[in-house]
């Protein structure tokens, strides 16, 4: 694994939610504002599009010292140098993703069940994610599953459990002893009129809670 994954805020850049001179922009300000480790999501985008903006958002994250991971696919993170991948429930495998990228890559795994969860850890997965905690703007229509799961999946893993879905400042305390590793967001920052600012905030709400801290 390409060092060890930090504690900490997880910033998911989704193309979906802004431009790509947004999504860099945005990137930026989360990176100044402290996350530990980036997601480049682009579900509706050009290869050729993509890969360019992965390309660009490799070498901001690695300004910082920050893992850029590219979600699904790891024939685009093996093309741009990214640090891994975080694969879905209906994506390439884990075991496939790390046959294709090398040990050295961090490979994450959404792991909505326990049985998920250990599938995911025998395959070589680096962290596993559960979600979403409450009501995600950018999934309206999932079903929540709420703060009880990330208790249930902490008790099936010691690999760094990360929680996504509908989070922000003012409701990570709902967290506080989950056991959770990573607190990963999508609107809270890429919505926010100041990137930056609700990126330290929501920092200092996880620390006020002490979650994945």
């Amino acid at each position: 694994m390409q060092g060890a994954l930090g504690r900490g805020l997880y910033f998911a850049a989704d193309a979906g939610v802004a431009t790509p001179e947004r999504l860099i922009q945005v990137t930026r300000a989360a990176l100044e504002g402290g996350v530990v480790l980036v997601q480049f999501r682009a579900k509706q985008m050009s290869a050729q599009t993509m890969v360019g903006l992965a390309r660009g958002l490799v070498a901001l994250c690695g300004k910082f010292g920050v893992p850029l991971l590219v979600n699904d696919l790891p024939d685009v993170a093996a093309t741009v140098g990214a640090a891994g991948v975080h694969v879905g429930q209906e994506d390439v495998s884990v075991a496939d993703a790390r046959r294709m990228l090398g040990e050295d890559a961090i490979v994450g795994a959404t792991t909505p069940t326990a049985e998920a969860v250990h599938r995911a850890e025998a395959e070589g997965a680096d962290y596993v994610s559960a979600g979403p905690m409450f009501r995600s703007p950018t999934k309206p229509s999932k079903p929540v599953a709420g703060p009880e799961l990330a208790r249930r999946l902490r008790g099936e893993t010691e690999l760094p459990l990360c929680v996504i879905g509908g989070i922000t400042a003012a409701n990570v305390h709902e967290l506080a002893g989950c056991g959770v590793d990573l607190v990963c967001v999508i609107s809270a920052i890429a919505s926010a009129s100041d990137a930056r600012a609700a990126t330290v905030e929501l920092i200092a709400a996880m620390r006020q809670a002490g979650v994945a801290t």
